[in-house]
C-alpha cells in the first residue's frame, strides 16, 4: 500500500476529520480515487455519478453565437476558422426553405442533415471551418453556437 504524504484538499469528498499527513491507499483505490477525480484551474475536483454509477457529463459553455446568411447565388458555406469543441446548428425560425448542414464534406441535400426553420442538430468538432452548410434559399440563415 502506497503513503500520501501531501494533504488533499478535496472539499467536495467532505471528509470528516480532513486528510492530514500520511493516509495509507490500496491500489485498487488510488485507481478509483484517479478515476474519479479530475484537475481543474489548479486544484482537484470530484467527479460526480448517479445513484446507479453513471458518470454525469455536460457540455461546455456556449462560446459565441453566429449567423450564415446566403446572399446571392453562392449556395455552398464553411464555418469561420475558429478552434471549438461542439456546435448547435438551427434553421433561422424565419426560414422558409430547408437548410442542410454535415461536418468535413461539402453539404448537398443527399448528404447532409436536413433543417427547417427552428430545427437544431448538434456536432462535435475541433474547429467552425469543418461545418458546411447549403442553404436552398437566398437571404435565408443558419445559426450557430458554438463552445470553447
Amino acid at each position: 500500500m502506497s503513503n500520501i504524504n501531501k494533504p488533499m484538499d478535496v472539499p467536495e469528498l467532505n471528509l470528516k476529520p480532513p486528510i492530514d499527513g500520511k493516509v495509507r491507499l490500496s491500489e485498487d483505490m488510488q485507481q478509483t480515487l484517479a478515476l474519479l477525480t479530475a484537475y481543474c484551474e489548479n486544484k482537484r475536483v470530484t467527479l460526480k455519478a448517479s445513484e446507479s454509477g453513471i458518470l454525469n457529463t455536460t457540455s461546455a459553455k456556449i462560446k459565441d453565437i453566429v449567423h450564415y446568411t446566403r446572399v446571392g447565388v453562392t449556395e455552398e458555406k464553411m464555418g469561420d476558422v475558429v478552434q471549438c469543441t461542439e456546435c448547435l446548428v438551427m434553421g433561422h425560425p424565419d426560414n422558409i426553405g430547408k437548410v442542410w448542414v454535415r461536418p468535413d464534406k461539402t453539404a448537398t441535400i443527399d448528404n447532409a442533415w436536413p433543417l427547417s426553420a427552428g430545427e437544431v442538430v448538434g456536432f462535435t468538432l475541433d474547429n467552425l471551418k469543418q461545418l458546411n452548410m447549403f442553404i436552398a434559399v437566398d437571404g435565408e440563415t443558419v445559426i450557430v453556437a458554438y463552445t470553447r
